[in-house]
């Protein structure tokens, strides 16, 4: 509890000192729950709660209208949400300022941090972040299949997607004022839970996501039908680190693998 006691300790000062005027945080929903709680007021900070079962990617609220005119905000962060927040910073949608986080980790609290404090941070504690045990050994079964092979598995796993689209609201990557899906002249993806339109969707999003993914898990927390949407992710964010040598969210100069250049870049791909 000493770790929970000085994340509200610090929240409460940063309110009461006027360093920001809203803190996004977690709170306890009961039964093991927990969901996002939005904090103006010092007195209420004993609302904020942080472990394990806090999966939410509060980054993502960055980019709506409400938080954003409530700026500078500070948000509670586990290690993978910092790198999106430094993700965010990279690709200039947090201003500099704007955003301060309450860094956290399994079971220690680091303090409030500037954006670039969390990057010092996660170089020097989180470098190693990588998928779990168990996504490593199905990576690896699906290295073992033929394209086609993998084709199906993707495809069969894609035909339960509904497109409720609640992975891309719990994707702080997914910022677009405007998705491809949304757009109709021309239409690019079907928008009926087909097998084609389910398909191209969930590859688009994967592969824009492809550099950037930080690995947080929402979008398939968010999943009602539990489509393996971390797994997918988890094998671009392997691919972009063994061709480029780039991991999201860890510095703030970074250019984006999608959208620069580099003489050097591996080009074996072209036929």
């Amino acid at each position: 509890m000493e770790m929970i006691a000085r994340l509200r300790a610090d929240a409460a000062k940063l309110l009461s000192d006027g360093r920001v005027r809203l803190v996004i945080g977690y709170a306890d929903r009961g039964n093991g729950r927990r969901a996002p709680v939005f904090v103006a007021d010092p007195a209420q900070v004993d609302r904020l709660v942080f472990d394990d079962a806090c999966r939410q990617n509060l980054a993502a609220y960055l980019r709506k209208v409400e938080i954003r005119t409530r700026a500078p905000v500070a948000v509670v962060a586990s290690p993978a949400v910092m790198r999106s927040l430094v993700l965010l910073a990279t690709e200039s949608q947090i201003a500099e300022g704007a955003v301060l986080v309450l860094a956290a980790g399994p079971g220690e609290y680091f303090g409030a941090r500037s954006l670039a404090e969390t990057a010092a941070l996660l170089t020097e504690k989180f470098a190693d972040l990588a998928p779990s045990a168990e996504t490593v050994r199905r990576l690896k079964e699906l290295a073992a299949m033929s394209a086609d092979e993998r084709a199906a598995f993707w495809s069969a796993a894609f035909a339960k997607c509904t497109r409720c689209y609640a992975c891309r609201a719990a994707c702080p990557g997914c910022y677009c004022t405007r998705c491809v899906v949304e757009r109709n002249m021309p239409q690019w993806i079907s928008t009926g839970a087909a097998e084609h339109g389910n398909y191209a969707w969930n590859i688009i999003r994967a592969f824009h996501l492809a550099g950037r993914c930080t690995g947080c898990g929402a979008c398939e927390e968010a999943c009602p039908q539990g489509l393996p949407l971390g797994l997918l992710n988890a094998m671009l964010e392997v691919e972009v680190a063994e061709r480029f040598g780039v991991k999201a969210g860890y510095d703030l100069a970074a250019e984006p693998v999608i959208g620069s250049f580099a003489a050097d870049d591996n080009e074996d791909f072209i036929k």
